[in-house]
């Protein structure tokens, strides 16, 4: 409660400002390492007779010597959020080596589960799914419906949009329909816009739904942006920059962001720059138009401006 009430004017980017960069190193996330006991200095043995000589005291504080104040300073979301994360996977340790309640543990997992999944965390969210649908979900302690479904809408997301398993999140939907009667109508949608690189209907879908299942499907945001903007570099000369933005983000960046992650070489024109110029067809010489023409050809010109804008947008990771 107190890191959403400190972060309470931009909730979103505190949750997601949990470093997840696996350049780092391994134990500077406290949330998938435990932290340990620095060691002592080593102490040398006294010779015989003699003493250890005393530590000097600190000078006393006078009137006339500042008095330093405790600081105020608001810490760090990401150090806040990964010591919550790291007592969290502390207390879901002690909940299955100690015979617990199992309404309870329900309780804990349930909710380490929604902050991980805001956090970006898989991590801490996955293995808490798989523990609590298929060991703590149980007949004689089942969760409710409405969290059974919502907990196995974030597994199908996870699997699909960030493990890329689609046999097995299409898998786990039929054995929902099957046990108790599964039913989402935005999770159908998701999985067909995933496989398909649907990125309109993804998008749209996105703008719908809470918080949480937005999250899990932000996994999927960066192959989806990639393959619109392949898709628009071949298929288009020029087009408005916000149709650009709206194709490959859902209007959620802006046209800076978008060139600084995907390094896009569109040049931006018109009043106010509201025009992108994808790609421009260089006009033929007149004598190389004739001998195009008598030999049949005639396309060079397109290929060579396709391959042109080809280059422009260079994704990386694609």
């Amino acid at each position: 409660m107190q890191f959403c009430t400190s972060h309470a004017k931009d909730l979103e980017n505190a949750f997601a400002s949990l470093s997840l960069d696996g350049e780092a190193s391994a134990s500077t996330d406290p949330a998938s390492n435990p932290a340990t006991r620095r060691p002592r200095p080593p102490t040398t043995p006294l010779a015989p007779g003699t003493s250890r000589p005393l530590t000097p005291s600190p000078p006393k504080r006078t009137a006339s010597s500042p008095t330093r104040l405790p600081s105020t300073s608001t810490p760090l979301p990401s150090s806040e959020l990964s010591t919550i994360l790291l007592a969290l996977r502390k207390l879901r340790e002690a909940l299955l080596a100690s015979s617990t309640s199992p309404l309870f543990s329900q309780r804990v997992h349930v909710f380490s589960i929604r902050l991980s999944i805001l956090a970006l965390h898989p991590p801490s969210y996955y293995p808490s799914l798989l523990h609590l649908l298929f060991t703590l979900h149980r007949p004689h302690h089942p969760l409710p419906t409405s969290e059974l479904s919502e907990l196995t809408t974030y597994l199908i997301l996870d699997l699909a949009c960030r493990q890329r398993e689609f046999a097995t999140a299409y898998a786990l939907r039929a054995h929902s329909r099957s046990l108790f009667a599964y039913q989402n109508r935005n999770v159908d949608a998701v999985l067909d816009a995933v496989v398909r690189d649907n990125w309109v209907a993804f998008w749209r879908v996105r703008r719908k739904v809470d918080g949480y299942t937005r999250a899990v499907m932000g996994w999927a945001m960066e192959p989806m942006r990639r393959t619109a903007l392949k898709a628009i570099g071949r298929s288009y000369l020029a087009c408005p920059v916000g149709w650009v933005l709206e194709s490959t983000s859902g209007g959620e960046m802006e046209w800076e962001e978008l060139v600084r992650r995907e390094n896009v070489g569109w040049i931006r024109e018109g009043e106010g720059g509201e025009r992108v110029v994808i790609r421009k067809i260089k006009p033929k010489e007149a004598g190389a138009a004739a001998a195009g023409g008598t030999e049949g050809g005639g396309g060079g010109g397109e290929e060579a401006a396709v391959a042109a804008s080809e280059k422009s947008v260079t994704t990386g990771k694609s």
